[in-house]
């Protein structure tokens, strides 16, 4: 409990004192380079005080010269800053609307463009697919997580179909991610924080350009099996 304490303690300690020069900084240069490196920074102080290693394999097929979709498994909280950590660039997310109430963590994720989503309410859940939609044509890179919500036994649960018209719509590759072990870090609905090893496989793209609206299905079946592919069978359906 004394290790957790400490990271919430730092955690928020460092965004109430960083945060406020990151951005003014962001909108001064014009750019937001300099937030996710101090937000790489802080994760891995964070991993570091709680005891959670992370093991990459396969980041190497990512291409530099292409942005991608990446859309993960979601076991627990520790989910979004191992990716973050993980990722071989910048990115932009989905997240929940109730984030972004969060007093001062709200401005850092607005000022890099993160899009909320609001799950309760269709027609503004279906302009947040539309607006990651014009992003990743933009050419930003985007984490999102199928399944909406965090599976409560580590099995791989039914996965959404509006990140798969983000990539159908923009033509953008799917990069399937699997992330093993989270949920026994912080598993749903805990406050401690375990020490452990959080392994991040991605597996090969999955191309879009030649595929349309109705092959969403066929997509998201494609993604859910590469993902599956990494699990244990306990946990794969």
């Amino acid at each position: 409990m004394l290790r957790s304490m400490l990271v919430y303690l730092f955690v928020g300690s460092y965004i109430l004192m960083v945060a406020p020069f990151a951005i003014l900084w962001s909108l001064l240069a014009k750019e937001t380079r300099t937030i996710y490196r101090l937000a790489r920074f802080c994760i891995r102080i964070g991993g570091l005080i709680s005891g959670v290693r992370v093991k990459i394999t396969g980041r190497e097929k990512a291409d530099t010269g292409q942005n991608y979709l990446f859309l993960s498994n979601h076991q627990g909280n520790f989910d979004a800053p191992v990716l973050a950590h993980a990722l071989p660039r910048d990115f932009r997310a989905l997240v929940k609307k109730e984030v972004m109430k969060i007093p001062m963590l709200s401005l850092v994720l607005k000022t890099v463009r993160m899009v909320p989503i609001d799950r309760a309410d269709p027609a503004r859940a279906r302009a947040g697919i539309d607006r990651g939609a014009q992003m990743l044509r933009e050419g930003f890179s985007f984490i999102a997580f199928p399944e909406g919500t965090r599976s409560r036994d580590g099995r791989l649960g039914e996965f959404k179909k509006g990140v798969f018209i983000m990539a159908l719509s923009s033509g953008t590759p799917i990069m399937p991610i699997t992330l093993l072990n989270s949920g026994r870090i912080q598993p749903p609905g805990t406050f401690a924080i375990r020490p452990g090893t959080v392994e991040v496989i991605f597996h090969d793209p999955i191309p879009t350009v030649n595929l349309t609206m109705e092959d969403r299905e066929r997509l998201a079946q494609m993604t859910r099996t590469a993902i599956a592919s990494a699990l244990p069978e306990s946990r794969n359906p």
